[in-house]
């Protein structure tokens, strides 16, 4: 046999390494000194059972030793020395019940742990939250999106579904269909929206689609050319003058166009 031919050394290196480096950060010793844990580590694979080596340890199929028990010995904290277990077997049983009893105290505390967390997953999903606001009113929607992050914008409810809101903007008009839980109570129907209202509004950067870009210039003042842009859901009074370099980057592939019919 020759491991080294096929790989074999070096993917058992790949797992032993870690070992070594663990033991070194344990026993808060420096990298350089890991052959010291070496006798360690070759006596934990000598004498560990393999289900490839039919549950036998390699101590056992090459050198015809028994395999040690790991009840042989303990270490008793208390003294600080290393009992041999097969010399005094009482020993064995009182530690297997201090050891159960340790086991049960902490599937205990593991169990009501968990059951606390199920009983406070209850409350937060009893029953659904009811809405405080109805047909007409006005509400804040949280929108996040690529540009604007987490924004509320002012809208008002005109149809009210099972599970949803449709809601319509306050300067476009556009309607949207919005889940409950996105929409928090503004104000209600009576409320008059003034043109410092639409003003906020609007300054909340609102996200336009291009309608038509109907005319182009060049101004002498940005040395640019612009385009005069239909904004779709505004009047055509609202039309206005965007640079073609800015329309470029949302826009590229109509921009484009326009370029070249002009």
């Amino acid at each position: 046999m020759s491991p080294w031919i096929n790989g074999g050394i070096e993917r058992l290196n790949r797992d032993v390494i870690p070992v070594l480096r663990a033991m070194c950060l344990e026993y808060g010793k420096d990298i350089r000194e890991w052959t010291m844990f070496v006798p360690l580590l070759r006596a934990s694979i000598n004498h560990t059972p393999l289900p490839s080596l039919a549950n036998k340890a390699p101590v056992e199929l090459f050198c015809a030793l028994p395999l040690p028990s790991p009840l042989d010995f303990c270490v008793d904290m208390e003294q600080r020395k290393i009992l041999e277990m097969t010399k005094q077997p009482e020993l064995i049983e009182v530690r297997h019940r201090d050891l159960q009893a340790i086991v049960y105290q902490m599937h205990k505390e593991v169990a009501e742990d968990r059951d606390q967390q199920m009983e406070r997953n209850k409350k937060g999903h009893n029953g659904a939250k009811k809405v405080n606001f109805s047909l007409g009113d006005f509400v804040l929607r949280s929108r996040v999106d690529q540009k604007h992050q987490d924004k509320l914008l002012v809208y008002q409810i005109v149809r009210a579904d099972v599970h949803s809101f449709v809601v319509r903007h306050l300067i476009t008009g556009a309607e949207t269909d919005v889940h409950a839980s996105r929409l928090k109570y503004y104000a209600d129907k009576s409320y008059q929206v003034t043109e410092e209202v639409l003003e906020h509004v609007a300054s909340q950067g609102i996200v336009l689609a291009v309608d038509e870009l109907k005319e182009h210039r060049w101004c002498t003042a940005k040395k640019g050319c612009e385009i005069l842009v239909s904004w779709r859901g505004l009047e055509p009074i609202e039309d206005s003058w965007e640079p073609l370099q800015s329309l470029g980057k949302d826009i590229p592939v109509l921009s484009v166009s326009e370029t070249r019919d002009s």
